[in-house]
């Protein structure tokens, strides 16, 4: 099996806390160019997890931002891990940047919270309902077809055994039930197969926000909130239609999560939502 070296979740999280323990030191990129005698881009590159940074660099930056010794052994292991040679999957190269980008992030978070005013995250897409998504013309070509069988990959994170499963909180809109995506028959088996998640996965906890819910602080936005099983601080991502948005900075990641909090006190309770997507669905 080829091996090869991927941007990984590790990558990234080293990334953003490099930056953030930068901003929080005062320190210019130039400064930091400067230290590891490179350019302005490479530090950039390194803060958004598009380059590898190298132990003996990392820890150059870590004393020039003046990090505690903690932070320091932590983050030099993450960076060990982010260094690890991994398999790469069939048709690898096929995969979006973003999206093996937030696939790096679903399969290494612990947590994650979700949402969105008009679709199910992919990990709890139905196959039909996700290539209706991913093919809306019917047509389905080897390119769509590979990235089609790593979003429903991704899916496992769900139901894994090896290390606990992902604890999965999402908050959909009611429009996202009502949508004719794929068509009727589509759009019930989708509607089945998320109620079954939720009545079968302790794991899995599925909201609706009804349509006639008051104003809110997500209006327009979809919104993914990581958090991991380390020190390293959460993530959280808008999705657009030409990628995820990535921020890191502790101020924008709470007020992400107070946001997504607002909207799940105003959305229905979680057995009332399941209901909802049993009665649209005919199993009631």
């Amino acid at each position: 099996m080829a091996i090869g070296q991927r941007r990984t979740a590790d990558r990234i999280q080293v990334g953003a806390t490099l930056k953030r323990m930068r901003l929080e030191a005062d320190i210019s990129r130039e400064e930091a160019a400067e230290k590891l005698d490179c350019t302005i881009t490479t530090i950039s590159n390194i803060e958004q997890g598009r380059t590898r940074v190298s132990q003996g660099n990392l820890t150059l930056l870590l004393e020039l931002y003046r990090s505690p010794d903690d932070q320091v052994a932590d983050l030099l292991a993450v960076n060990r891990q982010a260094h690890r040679a991994v398999a790469r999957i069939s048709g690898g190269m096929d995969i979006q940047p973003h999206q093996r980008r937030a696939g790096d992030l679903i399969r290494a978070a612990r947590q994650m919270r979700f949402y969105s005013p008009e679709v199910f995250h992919g990990i709890l897409q139905a196959e039909s309902y996700a290539r209706a998504i991913m093919a809306p013309s019917g047509h389905v070509t080897p390119l769509v077809e590979t990235r089609l069988r790593y979003r429903l990959s991704l899916a496992d994170v769900l139901t894994r055994e090896t290390e606990s499963p992902l604890q999965l909180w999402a908050v959909v809109g009611e429009a996202t039930l009502r949508k004719n995506i794929g068509g009727p028959v589509v759009m019930r088996q989708q509607l089945r197969h998320v109620a079954e998640l939720c009545r079968t996965r302790e794991n899995v906890t599925v909201q609706v926000l009804p349509l006639g819910a008051r104003e809110h602080e997500l209006i327009g936005a979809t919104v993914t909130i990581y958090n991991f099983d380390r020190t390293i601080h959460e993530i959280a991502s808008v999705d657009t239609t030409l990628g995820d948005l990535f921020f890191e900075r502790d101020s924008t990641v709470t007020e992400a999560i107070n946001k997504f909090d607002d909207v799940r006190l105003k959305a229905l309770d979680p057995l009332t939502s399941v209901d909802m997507m049993e009665d649209l669905s005919g199993d009631q």
